[in-house]
């Protein structure tokens, strides 16, 4: 079935450059969906077996591509909305059909990789297909932010290269299958795998969107389509967890483990400090839903590090945050359209304009700053215990402490919009309130969980934390 996959996203890529009209071109992006959809069904049905060659989702593999297919169906909806609305040329939604197949065809063949050069290419695949998706509009600032993205990203792909280099040399060349690597991981050098884990959270931390390299998804996530900057801050996000987590695997099982998880707690409160002071400063709501993603990130880094307690939590947070930021850059994409404008000082009154996507925008709300009953509150909950358990109680009172101010910037930013009248907000276009369906569907997902337990769920990322030290 997998092969079948790529050969259908193939296809498809070819039939939508070749025909470039609109119905023919979002058609097949949908059609490649239901392909999406079929594998994912069938890598559920299996996971159990990972006897892939290649390829065989786990079932963290698994629980990513269901969130991957759901969220790129709304964005492909969204999407079929933004084009029309632009009035935009044939061979401009050509083009970004065809980039958003080949960048969910990367993102997921991610999630398939038995093999770690097969890793490797994929989010290689990830960058280019990302930055043809960001430059859509074809404007000085999204030209500026495809270049960034295109450089810093090859470099921290580039330097992930190297850690998988570095991985080789402590393997003594041992095939790097995933599976191959973890039984001989106790016999590797230890000086080897800790520079290669080093080079690999670095460079990865770019998919990610966190320290050192994040500042290109932030500007990545403002200049593209909003339909693009929610698959950036869930699939994509999602992408760079699981190239960084495959490497954990791999070392998880050797003496290196303690310093792994202190290298991830560093990089976690960075993310979490950095964000804090960017988003207190910006007045662009694309930003300030970017800078929340990282905050997020940062989040589930410190919840991973703290090893058995936090595994199930950390991916659980990263799983529910993927659905109520998608939602919520569907709705501002909506707001977006409504004034013209992402920015603070020309928005306003958007209760008044629109009822119902204010209300989607208040359940984001709701959802991302994690208040009850929103899922995310249960996590972090959740996270503070296990730092608790762990004994890193500072952690627990510097996590509070930054996130006050994440609390505060959004909640005050978010209901200006909503509540404050603004002379200076120009309403241009009204929305239909049938457009604000997917991000209350996405949030929804989220508020839901926070009251009935995920059991589901529950399983599936117990499964997948399995191979990790008990």
């Amino acid at each position: 079935m997998v092969t079948t996959y790529f050969i259908a996203a193939g296809i498809a890529i070819l039939i939508i450059l070749t025909f470039q009209r609109p119905l023919v071109s979002h058609g097949m992006v949908m059609v490649f969906i239901g392909f999406l959809a079929a594998m994912s069904i069938n890598e559920a049905q299996s996971f159990e077996n990972p006897d892939g060659y290649f390829f065989k989702a786990d079932a963290l593999g698994v629980i990513f591509l269901f969130v991957t297919l759901i969220i790129s169906f709304f964005a492909a909806i969204h999407y079929i909305i933004y084009a029309q609305k632009r009035s935009q040329a044939p061979s401009v939604i050509a083009i970004h059909n065809a980039s958003f197949v080949v960048f969910v065809t990367a993102i997921s063949g991610t999630f398939l990789s038995t093999h770690i050069g097969m890793l490797w290419a994929f989010l290689e695949a990830s960058t280019l297909s990302g930055a043809a998706l960001i430059y859509h509009d074809r404007d000085k600032l999204s030209l500026e932010a495809t270049w960034k993205y295109l450089f810093v990203s090859s470099i921290g792909v580039t330097l992930g290269f190297a850690g998988i280099m570095f991985l080789s040399i402590a393997a003594h060349n041992t095939p790097n299958y995933i599976s191959e690597l973890v039984s001989v991981a106790p016999e590797m050098n230890i000086g080897w795998i800790k520079t290669s884990f080093i080079f690999v959270l670095t460079g990865f931390s770019v998919k990610m969107g966190i320290v050192p390299l994040f500042t290109i998804d932030i500007d990545a996530k403002d200049s593209s389509p909003s339909p693009i900057g929610a698959m950036f801050s869930g699939p994509l996000m999602s992408m760079g967890f699981i190239a960084i987590y495959r490497f954990y695997q791999i070392y998880a099982h050797t003496s290196i483990l303690a310093w792994m998880n202190s290298v991830l707690l560093i990089t976690g409160v960075l993310s979490l400090f950095l964000a804090a002071v960017f988003i207190l400063k910006t007045n662009n709501f694309k930003r300030i839903l970017a800078y929340s993603s990282m905050e997020h990130a940062g989040l589930i880094l410190i919840a991973f590090s703290t090893g058995v307690n936090g595994y199930l939590v950390a991916i659980l947070h990263l799983t529910l945050h993927a659905f109520a930021k998608a939602g919520l850059f569907f709705q501002i994409g909506q707001v977006h359209r409504t004034y013209q404008s992402k920015i603070e000082e020309e928005c306003g009154n958007y209760f008044k304009v629109s009822p119902v996507g204010s209300i989607a925008l208040l359940a984001g709300l709701l959802a991302i700053v994690a208040m009850p009953p929103s899922g995310l509150f249960m996590t972090e909950f959740l996270l503070f215990k296990s730092l608790m358990i762990s004994g890193e109680w500072w952690i627990v009172f510097v996590v509070m402490f930054l996130l006050c101010f994440f609390v505060y910037a959004i909640v005050r930013k978010f209901f200006t919009l909503i509540f404050i009248n603004n002379p200076n907000a120009k309403v241009i276009e009204h929305v239909s309130p049938l457009e604000s369906l997917p991000p209350l569907i996405l949030v929804s997902i989220v508020l839901v969980f926070g009251v009935m337990s995920p059991d589901f769920l529950i399983r599936m990322i117990t499964d997948a934390i399995q191979v990790l030290p008990k």
